[in-house]
């Protein structure tokens, strides 16, 4: 079985070129895949990869 790396906030906000406080909000209006774990969150890298992809066909849909 494959290891599934989770990420933090900051990981994320990294890899996506974002703000922290954006990826927060996302995180808590649903808007990007995320595990809520006590009182912080993390997020599954393929999980990130495969919702970009998505977003990216919907792009190019339009």
């Amino acid at each position: 079985m494959a290891q599934t790396m989770l990420m933090t906030v900051k990981q994320v906000a990294d890899y996506l070129q974002l703000k922290e406080s954006t990826i927060y909000a996302w995180a808590q209006d649903g808007k990007i895949p995320a595990i809520k774990i006590g009182r912080t969150w993390r997020f599954r890298q393929v999980d990130l990869d495969a919702w970009l992809g998505r977003h990216l066909k919907e792009e190019i849909a339009e």
